[in-house]
């Protein structure tokens, strides 16, 4: 075992390396202590077998007072070289993060100029205004072409032009109703469907 050598330890060993009975094998150890500088945190190790022969060598005084102010050394950790290889890793990986970072930072920026674009309106709520304005567009041009198709055909059946206009107005009207009632069913059920999808996320968004 070892302990943290103190300068009461150092200036010990170095008055017992003058004695000729200085164990052989601990010259060595004794040497290094004594041409250490003992200043800062660092902590410098002593041998307990050391220590042992202080007080035999002459030394006046006892192991139990030379290790007062010490403690039980713990040799440090090595430090591990880093790896260039897994250094460039970790910075390409950081990089990666940071551009990430940036571009969830930019898309964001976009999303909110948009949306103030739209008056605030929702991208889906606009997709389905579009929808609701294509269907009655349609409406409109199916009426358009019943009527001019009814027109045309009533030209063949009679030759009075109120009945033309009649019966062509009657066909759009017909076929205004139909395409009425399908867009209504049609607007009702996709109302219906994003309100449950609404109450849907908002459910699992609270559990």
């Amino acid at each position: 075992m070892k302990l943290i050598l103190t300068e009461q330890m150092q200036a010990c060993v170095k008055s017992a390396l003058n004695s000729s009975e200085f164990p052989k094998e601990q010259v060595e150890e004794a040497e290094t202590i004594v041409n250490v500088e003992l200043c800062g945190t660092k902590e410098y190790p002593i041998s307990v077998d050391l220590l042992k022969q202080l007080p035999k060598l002459g030394e006046n005084v006892y192991l139990h007072e030379l290790m007062k102010g010490s403690g039980v050394y713990i040799e440090p950790k090595p430090v591990k070289p880093k790896n260039p290889e897994f250094e460039a890793y970790l910075e390409k990986l950081r990089e990666q993060q940071k551009e990430k970072e940036y571009n969830e930072m930019v898309a964001s920026a976009i999303t909110s100029k948009d949306q103030k674009f739209n008056l605030g309106i929702q991208p889906d709520e606009i997709k389905e205004i579009k929808t609701h304005i294509v269907s009655i567009f349609n409406i409109g041009f199916s009426m358009v072409a019943v009527f001019a198709a009814a027109y045309k055909a009533s030209q063949t059946m009679i030759d009075d032009y109120g009945w033309q206009i009649l019966i062509g107005l009657s066909g759009a009207a017909i076929i205004g109703i139909v395409e009425g009632l399908l867009y209504a069913k049609y607007a009702f059920e996709s109302t219906t469907g994003d309100k449950r999808k609404k109450k849907a996320k908002h459910k699992i968004t609270t559990l």
